[in-house]
């Protein structure tokens, strides 16, 4: 019988032979027996029937991490991006040293793991109306790099939100060494992140940038942290000149220094205006020199949500540091 037939007669047949249900009714031990030999030689027959039939399969080879120098041009940091996507793993773009990449259109919008190097270099909008870089389900690690000038509301993917970069689709960003300077948005002047995304800001300066309505430097309904960083001198029109929370923020070892927000939270607004709620825990940092207007906090502003001040300074605001806030912040005096 050729190992096909034997494989359809296994499959068709029952498991024991009709000759069976007598041993099996007065020695069960037998029929265990029995059974357990059963299954053994149709598990031989099995393999012995179908080993003619079996095809080696080649195996593709895993991708591996590639690690793409770009040279000082736009296209080449356009192409570097694309490329980069196209695969499932963390690929490496090193910038060149020094180089201001000029931009004229908004680059691509990351979808996969990319470590962008940045060696220095600045990444501008030199003409147009968009953000610099968005993030869009990938996960972006970006060091030693300069962001400026971009502006979000041109930008086709979450318009109006975050000047330099938006973080959306579940993405993820981590921001290390770096400088994100002079961006503009309606949101999230600097940085902005969408719910189900997360941010990580290193060791970084955030200067300059403004938001029409809240969050001068970053604007977060989701998760951000900040370490050692400085968040100093950027402008909200309606609350959070400095940060503008409504998800989950720890602030560690930074400084958030003369930034500016009519509303209230010239340094930090936990909730805004139309959206109650956030939690923000900041620990051994420095909120201080920030204003609004009237008889807003200049501090930090609190609007339905949780604020937790761990050995951290809210001092010199103007016109107080957490006064008239809607809801208290513990351990903010004046």
């Amino acid at each position: 019988m050729s190992g096909t037939s034997r494989l359809a007669t296994l499959l068709a047949a029952p498991l024991y032979a009709s000759s069976w249900p007598s041993v099996r009714g007065t020695h069960p031990e037998r029929n265990d027996m029995l059974t357990r030999k059963s299954l053994v030689r149709s598990a031989q027959v099995l393999c012995i029937g179908t080993a003619a039939t079996l095809v080696p399969i080649a195996l593709a080879p895993l991708a591996s991490a590639a690690t793409l120098p770009v040279t000082c041009s736009e296209t080449a940091l356009r192409n570097a991006i694309n490329t980069a996507n196209g695969t499932p793993v963390s690929d490496t773009l090193n910038l060149a040293p020094g180089c201001t990449y000029r931009l004229t259109t908004e680059l691509p919008a990351i979808t996969s793991p990319i470590v962008i190097n940045g060696n220095g270099g600045t990444i501008t909008r030199l003409s147009g109306t968009f953000r610099i870089l968005t993030v869009n389900g990938g996960a972006l690690t970006l060091r030693t790099a300069t962001l400026s000038n971009g502006d979000a509301t041109g930008s086709s993917v979450a318009n109006g939100a975050g000047g330099a970069i938006v973080v959306t689709g579940n993405g993820s960003l981590n921001l290390s060494t770096s400088v994100v300077r002079n961006n503009h948005a309606n949101f999230g002047g600097g940085i902005s992140v969408f719910s189900g995304s997360q941010a990580q800001v290193d060791a970084s300066v955030l200067t300059g940038n403004s938001a029409t309505q809240n969050g001068g430097a970053i604007v977060s309904d989701s998760t951000v942290t900040v370490n050692a960083s400085q968040i100093s001198g950027n402008a909200a029109g309606n609350v959070g000149g400095g940060i503008a929370n409504i998800g989950t923020l720890t602030v560690r070892a930074s400084n958030i220094v003369n930034n500016t927000a009519p509303n209230g939270g010239g340094g930090l607004a936990n909730g805004v205006p139309a959206v109650s709620g956030g939690t923000s825990t900041v620990s051994s940092s420095n909120i201080s020199n920030n204003s609004a207007s009237g008889a807003n906090p200049g501090g930090i502003y609190n609007n339905g949500g949780t604020v937790t001040l761990r050995f951290s300074r809210v001092a010199a605001n103007t016109p107080s540091n957490c006064l008239n806030s809607p809801n208290l912040v513990p351990g903010c005096l004046g």
